[in-house]
């Protein structure tokens, strides 16, 4: 009754059935693992803004129909957010007895005649009191509690787990749990690195994984993050964030200029087809002094281009982006016309700029409903961590992005690609970002796919796969103690190699190279990785490699070696992996298998080389054996 009146409100037919499928099998697989005399773990997993609330709705009215009445959803410790996933429920789940966090009193034995939803903030004090109203009333001893974790990964985990004490948010959890007689705890993420990285011992491990897949229409990593970059992305200079941290009278960077003008005439297109709402999101850092700078930039910018439409300079820039844009979108709105609806936004002062962080949300009134309504007008949304999460960024058709880290965390970053949905106009959506950053999130979604196709096969086999420069977590939540640690599964290369030891290496494989690819034994991969150079140990670690296939031979004696050799390659710097189409190809066929492919470059000064030739490594380990995993 009450799953089939959810989807009923539901005018989309495709989602209703990923809703109705998702729900039916996750109670299968609740029914099939529940053990009364022990906790149940489980963890649903979906993309970035691919609907998860959506399909925790549909699950919790499905098990409603099962007679389960007690619910907690838990959001990130964030005033808007929670407001958000408050209204849905209370506007998706009309039978339902749905509280905020200060509606305890209400939360009693009559009340559950009904089933009830309490949305609560993943914040130590609200936690707090609900874990004392709870116990003191009783009310879940003779129940089975469901609690609906959304973005587990988040700060529901201990963070204190390698100093030997409990993190605040997670003792708190682990209280409300034992308020009822049962709990099933189901883990809610994108990014379940840190979930799947937990040890049985700590009682955050989930028993089983389901994961759905997103719709037709859902735009995730494969659109904006293939291999070979799309018409979507525009590269960045690498210093631009450098520019604006200078600070100074600055004049707006280039890419940050351009992305301005790629999101004015997304907004003039809105505004020509009736609609008034697109978003544009600016992530440079987590510090407010950068986003407060980036604020004052583009503000700016706007006011100056305000007072220069009538200048040849305005017009030929912006004809240039509408270009751009009109290659996607052949049939995008006559020049003209952009140009004065862009004029009319720009001389209305149509466009608001939004800095979101913690210091934002202070200012913010908690009783405003509308304090966060990204659903009307233009906006420029400017921020750090508060874009990284849970919030839905409808409408947006414009990232600017130039975070950077030393060490990227797989989960952090993965978090930050906001520019996933459903409500994207495809032809018009743009990504303004660095070259370098677009190679981390090109690797980060090449081992998303590598995890989702594990976990839809085998969790007990599921690998984290990464690339040596990448965490897939953060340090503080993973119990070192049990933690095992390979690279693999995708390809890895020097992207700063150095002309040494050439002659040697001739002599060890040039007579391979008329070979498609070649059987050998994994000595000779190891004599190979001893002899490349890099320019540092950060950029292609081969004793690091070296240990991974030794520890691969001692665990799996009959693992195979492949090598490819190609000589006499005329290809310039830093242009990614170099490897051909036919190479990735081969490379790819050998999934269980350690592929090593030797390039000899010519090296000519044109191409950015020395003169020099040299050979450039690239390695790929296979896909069911490089891992970060937990032993326990």
């Amino acid at each position: 009754m009450y799953l089939s009146k959810y989807t009923a409100s539901i005018n989309d037919m495709e989602l209703v059935h990923t809703i109705s499928s998702t729900s039916n099998e996750f109670l299968r697989k609740i029914n099939e693992n529940l053990n009364m005399r022990m906790q149940l773990n489980a963890l649903l997993l979906g993309n970035v803004q691919s609907g998860k609330t959506g399909q925790m709705l549909g699950i919790m009215s499905a098990m409603a129909d099962e007679g389960y009445r007690i619910f907690l959803l838990l959001t990130t410790d964030n005033v808007d957010l929670q407001r958000q996933t408050y209204n849905r429920v209370r506007e998706n789940l009309t039978d339902f007895n749905v509280l905020t966090e200060k509606d305890d009193l209400l939360l009693n034995a009559s009340s559950l005649v009904k089933p009830t939803v309490v949305v609560l903030k993943k914040n130590a004090r609200v936690l707090s009191r609900w874990k004392n109203h709870l116990s003191n009333t009783g009310l879940c001893q003779g129940l089975i509690l469901v609690i609906f974790d959304d973005e587990a990964d988040s700060s529901s985990l201990n963070t204190l787990i390698n100093k030997h004490r409990v993190s605040s948010i997670n003792k708190k959890l682990n209280e409300i749990k034992s308020t009822a007689a049962n709990t099933i705890y189901i883990e809610v993420t994108a990014t379940p690195q840190a979930v799947l990285l937990q040890t049985n011992i700590s009682g955050w491990k989930p028993q089983f994984v389901y994961y759905f897949k997103p719709g037709n229409n859902y735009l995730g990593g494969n659109y904006f993050y293939p291999r070979e970059k799309s018409l979507n992305t525009i590269f960045t200079p690498e210093n631009e964030l450098d520019d604006i941290k200078s600070g100074g009278d600055i004049i707006c960077p280039w890419g940050l200029r351009r992305s301005i003008l790629s999101f004015l005439i997304n907004c003039a297109h809105k505004k020509l087809n009736g609609t008034t709402n697109c978003n544009f999101m600016i992530h440079p850092s987590a510090r407010i002094n950068i986003h407060n700078a980036f604020v004052k930039t583009v503000q700016d910018h706007l006011t100056l281009l305000k007072y220069s439409t009538n200048e040849k300079t305005f017009i030929e820039n912006l004809q240039e982006e509408w270009r751009g844009l009109q290659q996607t979108k052949p049939d995008l709105e006559d020049f003209e016309d952009i140009k004065d609806t862009v004029i009319e936004i720009l001389d209305n002062t149509e466009v608001l700029i939004l800095p979101l962080n913690s210091k934002s949300f202070v200012c913010r009134d908690p009783n405003n409903p509308d304090a966060l309504d990204l659903q009307k007008g233009f906006n420029i949304v400017i921020g750090g961590n508060t874009l990284g999460r849970g919030i839905t960024f409808p409408n947006l058709q414009t990232v600017y992005y130039c975070r950077t880290s030393k060490t990227p965390q797989a989960d952090t970053f993965w978090q930050h690609s906001r520019i996933f949905g459903y409500d994207r106009e495809r032809q018009l959506v743009r990504i303004f970002i660095p070259q370098g950053l677009y190679k981390l999130f090109s690797d980060l979604n090449t081992s998303n796919e590598m995890l989702i196709k594990q976990i839809t096969e085998n969790i007990e086999k599921v690998q984290l796969i990464y690339p040596q420069n990448i965490r897939p977590t953060r340090k503080g939540v993973i119990d070192n103690k049990y933690l095992n640690l390979l690279y693999g599964g995708v390809n890895m290369f020097a992207s700063n190699p150095l002309a040494a030891n050439v002659e040697t290496i001739n002599i060890l494989i040039e007579q391979f190279a008329k070979d498609k690819c070649v059987d050998v034994e994994s000595e000779l991969l190891i004599k190979i990785l001893r002899l490349v150079k890099s320019g540092s140990i950060d950029d292609f670690n081969a004793e690091k490699y070296i240990a991974c296939i030794q520890g691969l031979k001692s665990q799996r004696p009959q693992i195979k070696y492949k090598l490819i050799v190609r000589i006499n390659r005329d290809i310039a710097k830093g242009t990614g992996t170099l490897l051909s189409p036919n190479d990735r190809a081969i490379g790819d066929d050998f999934n269980k298998e350690v592929v090593l492919t030797m390039y000899r470059i010519i090296g000519n000064k044109d191409k950015g080389w020395d003169n020099k030739p040299l050979w450039i490594p690239n390695i790929k380990f296979p896909s069911d054996s490089c891992f970060y995993d937990v032993d326990d």
